[in-house]
């Protein structure tokens, strides 16, 4: 996968429209290392509007661009929105996501969840 600027956009879309939504930023691997990419969860759902209109089954999206737990942030939706506000943007937010957008070997989530 490339880098897609639009995919922060795209996750707070989703966040905004679904009240049980979590939003995740994560480093993915794509080109020759990793790049930072966004999306929207809902259960076991991802929505990616990057990708496609439809939802995705959840392992089905982390086998398919290689998601691993040890690389993502996930944000409950209210938390994701005072971010926006605190930002004044859709992201990425944590320091670690910043201000890269792709690296050969990026940085673990430590810290990374706050559902």
């Amino acid at each position: 996968m490339e880098f897609r600027e639009q995919s922060f956009a795209a996750a707070l879309e989703v966040a905004s429209e679904c009240e049980t939504a979590s939003v995740v930023h994560a480093w993915i691997p794509g080109g020759p290392g990793y790049v930072v990419h966004a999306w929207a969860e809902v259960d076991d759902a991802v929505y990616d509007l990057t990708e496609s209109n439809h939802p995705f089954a959840k392992a089905d999206y982390y086998a398919r661009f290689g998601v691993q737990e040890s690389r993502i942030w996930r944000y409950d939706r209210v938390t994701f929105f005072t971010l926006v506000a605190e930002h004044g943007s859709f992201g990425p937010f944590d320091p670690a996501l910043q201000p890269l957008t792709c690296a050969q070997e990026p940085p673990l989530a430590s810290t990374a969840s706050t559902d």
